[in-house]
C-alpha cells in the first residue's frame, strides 16, 4: 500500500512538472478572434519571396484565413479539413485533414495535440522550436517556430526543400 501510495504520488509530480513545462514553452494563451496576418515565402529558385496579407477569424473549432493581397482568397480551417472558397461556396480539398488540424492546434495552443506531433525545445531568443517527431509532419517540415511575449506573433515554418515561411500575426484590438 505505501509503495502504490508512492507512485501516485510520483506520477502526480510528474504530470505536474509536464504540466508546468508545456505552460513554460507553450506560454501564450489561444488565439480567438480577428487577428491580421502578414506571409512571406521565400522559395528555391526565386529571387524576391512572395508575400500576402489579410486577416484570420478564430472561433473555437474553425478559423477563416481570408488573404486580400495580393490575390483575395478565403479557406475555412476546421480540425475536419480545409475547404476553399470557390463560386458561392466553400469547396473541400481532399486530404487536408491533417492540416487543419495542425493550423488550429498551433494558433489556439492546443498541447496536447502538439506534444503528440512535435519534440518541443526553446531557442536562444525565447521562441519555442517544434520539431516533427513522425510522418507526415516530418516529410514535409525540418522545423515549426513559434515567437511572442504575451501572445504568439510569428509563426516560422521550415520545409524540408528548403523554403521556409514567415507568418506574422497581430490580434486586431492591438493593431488599431
Amino acid at each position: 500500500m505505501r509503495t502504490m501510495r508512492f507512485v501516485v504520488i510520483l506520477l502526480c509530480g510528474l504530470f505536474s512538472v509536464l504540466a508546468q513545462a508545456s505552460t513554460d514553452l507553450l506560454p501564450w494563451q489561444p488565439l480567438q478572434g480577428k487577428v491580421l496576418f502578414t506571409q512571406i515565402k521565400n522559395l528555391q529558385g526565386l529571387p524576391v519571396p512572395l508575400s500576402s496579407s489579410g486577416y484570420l477569424d478564430l472561433a473555437a473549432q474553425q478559423m477563416l484565413w481570408h488573404t486580400i493581397t495580393p490575390v483575395d482568397s478565403k479557406l475555412l480551417i476546421t480540425t475536419q479539413g480545409v475547404s476553399q472558397w470557390q463560386q458561392q461556396e466553400y469547396v473541400a480539398i481532399t486530404g487536408s485533414e491533417f492540416v487543419g488540424q495542425l493550423m488550429l492546434a498551433v494558433l489556439q495552443q492546443n498541447v496536447e495535440f502538439i506534444q503528440q506531433q512535435f519534440n518541443l525545445a526553446l531557442d536562444n531568443a525565447g521562441c519555442t522550436l517544434l520539431q516533427p517527431k513522425q510522418a507526415p509532419l516530418d516529410q514535409l517540415f525540418t522545423q515549426i517556430i513559434l515567437c511572442g511575449e504575451t501572445e504568439l506573433n510569428s509563426v516560422t515554418l521550415q520545409e524540408q526543400n528548403g523554403n521556409s515561411t514567415i507568418i506574422t500575426l497581430q490580434v486586431e484590438a492591438a493593431a488599431q
